[in-house]
């Protein structure tokens, strides 16, 4: 297994994963039953490297009920916490700034287009993505998940409740809501 490096303040929070040999190997046959489930293999991989992410955060003492788990490309994550919780994960991909209207409002479009980071629109994307899992998926579309620009920190961007990263993937964190 190769696990994603991703800050350090989200350590134990968590964890993104790839390349996993044997990855039938963590999962009883139940669990290998909804995998197979899935119609794609792609699919299938994608469910179990989530999975195995939260199985290891488990391992290394990552304790609560909420769970949030995300996948993208060969990559699958998953957070854990005693308090709801979003993780966002999206390999490095071109994501044409003229899609932000579908998910973005024109203020955060604005602030958006005044961010220098690369790849500004995905961690905009990531951000509305975590968030959304962290209220349970209940509002209807990304564009009414509020995202407030805090400050751009090293490596990400930080909005009100939620953090970004950028590494191999762009992922977000929501943080904690006390």
């Amino acid at each position: 297994m190769r696990i994603v490096s991703l800050p350090e303040s989200w350590r134990g929070r968590a964890l993104v994963i790839s390349a996993v040999d044997r990855a039938e190997s963590w999962f009883s046959e139940e669990e290998l039953a909804v995998a197979r489930s899935f119609r794609l293999p792609k699919r299938q991989t994608q469910w179990m490297l989530s999975r195995i992410a939260e199985k290891e955060l488990r391992r290394q003492g990552a304790a609560g009920d909420c769970v949030s788990f995300s996948h993208s490309g060969p990559y699958g994550g998953a957070a854990v916490g005693s308090q709801p919780v979003g993780l966002d994960v999206e390999a490095m991909r071109d994501f044409r700034e003229a899609a932000a209207h579908f998910f973005l409002t024109d203020d955060e479009n604005e602030v958006m287009e005044r961010c220098t980071i690369p790849n500004r629109l995905l961690h905009f994307w990531c951000a509305k993505e975590a968030l959304w899992k962290q209220h349970g998926g209940v509002i209807p579309t990304l564009k009414r998940i509020p995202l407030r620009l805090q400050s751009e920190i090293a490596g990400g961007l930080r909005f009100e409740g939620v953090d970004t990263f950028a590494g191999e993937v762009v992922a977000a964190l929501t943080r904690p809501t006390s």
